[in-house]
């Protein structure tokens, strides 16, 4: 890559030449995912599978975790201590109770 001085530059050539280089790299970046889609459907075509096919195979399951708290006031209610606190276990531990109460098992 060639050192250009830019250090001698007035503000509307750096400007100009900042609008340059943003369509070069638009047209550069577009070209790239071009030939990079290219590449990804030649190798999926090879395989013998479809583009949709492998992206569903990539996508990650969402694993469902057991609970760990139960309401004691209403066994229905149960949280697996993950993610934001349900309703009734943040008036338990408003109201003075422990999360240890709670446990199931």
């Amino acid at each position: 890559m060639a050192n250009v001085d830019i250090s001698n530059l007035s503000v509307a050539e750096l400007e100009a030449l900042r609008g340059s280089i943003e369509n070069v790299i638009g047209n550069r970046r577009q070209t790239e995912l071009l030939s990079l889609r290219q590449a990804i459907e030649d190798m999926v075509d090879e395989a013998g599978f479809t583009l949709e096919e492998v992206m569903q195979a990539t996508a990650s399951k969402k694993r469902t975790v057991a609970p760990k708290y139960q309401n004691p006031a209403d066994n229905s209610q149960t949280w697996s201590g993950r993610g934001r606190k349900p309703g009734w276990v943040e008036e338990l531990l408003a109201s003075g109770g422990k999360l240890d109460d709670c446990l199931i098992g």
